[in-house]
C-alpha cells in the first residue's frame, strides 16, 4: 500500500510532527523517557519512527531495540548505530525487554489490540504508551487535512483515532484481561500511560 509522503523522509516527518504538536513534538519522547526512568536497562520501541528514545537510551547506557515497518526509518536508525529492525510488530519475533514503549501508533492496531497486548506482555512486564487523544485529523482546516493525509505509514486505512474515553476503556479492558495495573501519567494532547504486570 502507498504510504503517506510524510513517512518518506525523517526531516519531513519531524516537520509535520512539530506542526501537529505545536512545536512540542520532542516533549512526547521526553515524557516517555521520564516514565522509563534512569534505572531501566533495556527498552523495545515499537513503531519507533524517530530515534529520540533511542538517543536517550544510548546516552544512559540502556539497550534499545526498535521495530518499524518503514524501511527508510530503519536504515537511518541503523546508520546511526542503533539496533533497528524492519517488520510488522504483529508478525516479527519480539525480544524480551525490561520495558516496551509505543508513541502515537496504537491506533494502527485498533482492530487487533488483544493480539498486540498478548505479544507485548509475553516479552515484558512493563509497557509505556503515549497515544494522541485530541486529534487534529478530526478537525476542519489546513492542519486537519495535513493530519489526515500524513497518517498512513503504508498499512492502509488510517482514519481511526482514539479519544480519551475510548482509549482508557480499551486499556482498562486489556488490563483486566491480562492482570495489569494501569497508571495514567498525564492527559493532554496525548494520553501517557504506564501498564505493568501485577
Amino acid at each position: 500500500m502507498a504510504r503517506s509522503i510524510v513517512y518518506s523522509n525523517i526531516h519531513l516527518y519531524r516537520l509535520v510532527m512539530n506542526a501537529l504538536y505545536s512545536g512540542r513534538y520532542r516533549q512526547r519522547s521526553d515524557r516517555i523517557c521520564d516514565v522509563l526512568g534512569a534505572d531501566v536497562r533495556s527498552v523495545c520501541d515499537l513503531c519507533f519512527g524517530d530515534t529520540m528514545i533511542a538517543d536517550w537510551c544510548r546516552d544512559g547506557g540502556v539497550r534499545w531495540i526498535g521495530f518499524d515497518i518503514n524501511s527508510g526509518f530503519c536504515k537511518r536508525a541503523r546508520r546511526l548505530g542503533f539496533d533497528a529492525r524492519e517488520g510488522d510488530v504483529l508478525e516479527v519475533e519480539l525480544p524480551r525487554a525490561e520495558a516496551y514503549v509505543m508513541a502515537g501508533s496504537l491506533y494502527h492496531f485498533h482492530r487487533r489490540i488483544p493480539e498486540l497486548f498478548d505479544r507485548i506482555f509475553d516479552r515484558t512486564r512493563r509497557f509505556v504508551l503515549s497515544e494522541p487523544v485530541r486529534n487534529l485529523s478530526t478537525s476542519a482546516g489546513p492542519l486537519g487535512r495535513l493530519a489526515r493525509r500524513s497518517a498512513d505509514p503504508g498499512t492502509g486505512d488510517a482514519r481511526f483515532r482514539f479519544d480519551e474515553g475510548a482509549l482508557l476503556d480499551t486499556l482498562r479492558e486489556q488490563g483486566r484481561r491480562k492482570g495489569l495495573e494501569t497508571r495514567v501519567v498525564s492527559a493532554d494532547r496525548d494520553l501517557l500511560v504506564e501498564m505493568t504486570v501485577h
